[in-house]
């Protein structure tokens, strides 16, 4: 499963024997990712990554999830990906990270955009979501930069470590996404 974005980057599908690669890559940005991510510091050593990643590959052969890693020039960069199918209603929601290297590049918007483009042409969606802390600058200009529409803030809506925080609820709808591409 790979979607290629451009001579350079592509999403695709990570592998069980990239489980160190994926580790190191964790560790290498706790800090950065433990801000907005609830599971950062739960996993703690590479092998815990093994059987999720079996399970990502279960779950995007089932289409219940499309969970993909984001490479640059061939080099795991972030993940990228519809972190839940809704099948019946022909609806996902999208997830991202990045390594903090890659911030700030455009890279991540090329990515989503590519991942939308897949979802609408080739899994037959009608709306795809992004959720955002509301306080997530940097996760939340993605979906304003491509003219997502901002539905809700939602209350208390995840727990992060020892608090709830609000998120941002964005959703792009087939029929909108043709009319500004």
């Amino acid at each position: 499963m790979t979607i290629k974005i451009d001579d350079t980057l592509e999403l695709k599908q990570v592998q069980t024997n990239e489980y160190q690669a994926l580790y190191a890559l964790v560790d290498n940005n706790r800090t950065q990712l433990r801000e907005w991510l609830p599971w950062v510091d739960y996993m703690t050593a590479p092998g815990q990554y093994v059987p999720i990643i079996k399970d990502w590959i279960e779950m995007n052969d089932a289409l219940e999830s499309l969970t993909l890693g984001v490479y640059s020039n061939g080099e795991l960069a972030g993940m990228c990906g519809f972190n839940r199918i809704v099948g019946m209603s022909r609806r996902a929601e999208v997830g991202y990270w990045l390594a903090e290297e890659y911030t700030g590049t455009g890279m991540m918007s090329k990515a989503v955009t590519g991942l939308i483009n897949y979802g609408f042409d080739e899994l037959g969606l009608h709306r795809i979501e992004i959720i955002a802390g509301v306080e997530n600058k940097k996760s939340r200009k993605i979906p304003e930069r491509l003219k997502f529409t901002e539905e809700a803030v939602m209350k208390d809506y995840e727990f992060l470590y020892d608090h709830y925080h609000n998120c941002a609820l964005y959703r792009m709808l087939k029929k909108d996404w043709l009319t500004l591409n």
